[in-house]
């Protein structure tokens, strides 16, 4: 089986995993009256939480900038950093987790930088985001613990687990289909054991020379308030969402840095750009607070979900274009 093969059975998998979870978050709304709140909506509102997502992936590129020059000597420019970045997000629409490795990709080819190295790199930023994510989460619950603190099993996991669990047998069938590419690429691979033994030493090096890019950074500091002005962005994008409507226009900026880890575990789920799960997982959580799933968890949902992949999808082009123009004048 050639590889353009197994990718594209992985991308159809992906993407039935993603359209079943869409319909089941879907399946009892009014499709009509939804867009029809949808339109009445304010894009005011929206086009802020917009501008507070491009500062977002911004304040992400100088702070991969800063990781990439502790590690090669050299940093590339901050919009080399930045469209590859964009070329990464437009990937993930495609393929679930693959825009790490393909803007990683882009800016090896357009810097000539070495492309082992750059993944170390992400596994740093992707460590930073995780350990930013569980310190937001204990704030968030700390500061109203009575108020969350059954709503995360009740409510987000027990329905996650059971509507998963209704689609097991895809889950089983891309569990067998992926046990099967490993086993023939393993029959494949066999005969060249030691050339691919030696280039996925080298490969691994190169991850661990970017993991200590951490250990060998001389803006620490700076590195720490990207970081944090990252996750503001964030927290700042998923709140102002909330004054579009008028049914979630009452809540506080606590209650946003909720809905942000909220959505953040739903983007966390390997199906392209959280597609269904999202939805899902935000409209029950805002549940919470007496509204209803259908009419305003969903709408909340929809407006945060497809105005954020609409950016990506316009700056996805857009960086797909300036990439291999770069690459043709290299």
């Amino acid at each position: 089986m050639s590889a353009r093969l197994s990718k594209g059975i992985t991308y159809i998998i992906f993407a039935l995993i993603g359209l079943a979870l869409l319909y089941f978050a879907f399946a009892d709304v009014d499709l009509s009256a939804m867009w029809k709140n949808i339109v009445s909506a304010n894009y005011w509102w929206v086009l802020v939480a917009l501008i507070f997502s491009m500062c977002a992936y911004l304040f992400r590129a100088l702070r991969w900038n800063l990781l990439i020059e502790s590690t090669c000597g050299r940093a590339p420019s901050l919009w080399d950093s930045f469209w590859a970045l964009m070329f990464g997000y437009f990937a993930n629409l495609a393929l679930p987790r693959v825009g790490e490795i393909t803007r990683c990709g882009a800016l090896a080819r357009t810097n000539k930088l070495p492309f082992d190295t750059l993944i170390g790199t992400v596994i740093v930023e992707r460590v930073f985001d995780l350990l930013m994510v569980v310190l937001l989460a204990a704030m968030t619950f700390l500061i109203k613990i009575d108020f969350f603190g059954s709503f995360i099993i009740n409510s987000i996991v027990m329905p996650t687990a059971s509507r998963v669990a209704s689609i097991s047998l895809v889950l089983l069938v891309a569990i067998a289909v992926v046990l099967v590419l490993l086993l023939i690429a393993f029959l494949l691979l066999r005969k060249k054991e030691n050339v691919l033994v030696q280039k996925t030493r080298t490969f691994i090096q190169g991850m661990v020379d970017g993991v200590k890019s951490v250990y060998k950074l001389e803006k620490r500091w700076r590195f720490v308030i990207y970081t944090l002005l990252l996750w503001v962005c964030y927290w700042m994008m998923t709140w102002v969402i909330c004054f579009s409507i008028p049914q979630t226009s009452h809540l506080g900026m606590i209650d946003g840095l909720f809905l942000l880890i909220i959505g953040s575990l739903g983007m966390a789920v390997p199906v392209q750009n959280g597609i269904g799960v999202f939805h899902f997982i935000v409209a029950s959580a805002l549940t919470i607070y007496g509204l209803n799933y259908t009419t305003v968890g969903l709408l909340y949902a929809t407006i945060s979900h497809e105005s954020q992949l609409l950016v990506e999808l316009v700056l996805g082009v857009a960086s797909l274009c300036i990439i291999f123009r770069k690459k043709r004048s290299i």
